[in-house]
């Protein structure tokens, strides 16, 4: 029966998770259960204080693509889970993202935030969240309307 771990580096951060043969005493590894063990949200999560903790970024569009006329939008949802999964009702805090190499913040509400992109010029670029536990990326197209 194999033996569960999350190993963690020395600032608490989850860097992998393993399953071994018997049982192992370290500073760097937290046993953990088969459920958690098969729950990738834990990776690059932190452990503190005998919990686990994070917040992990969602990117989703309306639209997978929109036209180079810089009068239609795409709007870029972007939602905070914590580690389980779970919308994070209490993230209030701003969300930093790039858009196309630009950075900006986006406040969120009850966990969410979205933006709107419209261009004039086609091309693909992405949409990137920062400084979370985990953040995401979402490519989005602007199609040449020649």
């Amino acid at each position: 029966m194999p033996n569960y771990y999350a190993q963690i580096d020395s600032k608490g951060r989850i860097e992998g998770l393993s399953a071994l043969s018997g049982e192992v005493q370290s500073e760097f590894l937290v046993p953990i259960d088969e459920k958690l063990y098969g729950n990738e949200n834990l990776l690059f999560t932190r452990y503190v204080k005998g919990e686990f903790t994070g917040y992990l970024a969602e990117l989703k569009a309306d639209k997978e693509s929109i036209p180079a006329d810089g009068t239609e939008v795409l709007t870029v949802h972007i939602t905070i889970h914590d580690w389980n999964g779970e919308v994070h009702r209490d993230y209030q805090e701003p969300i930093s993202i790039e858009v196309a190499g630009i950075r900006q913040e986006v406040q969120s509400v009850n966990g969410t935030a979205e933006i709107t992109i419209s261009s004039e010029e086609p091309g693909e670029f992405k949409v990137r969240t920062f400084g979370l536990d985990r953040d995401a990326e979402l490519k989005v197209v602007i199609l040449d309307v020649k």
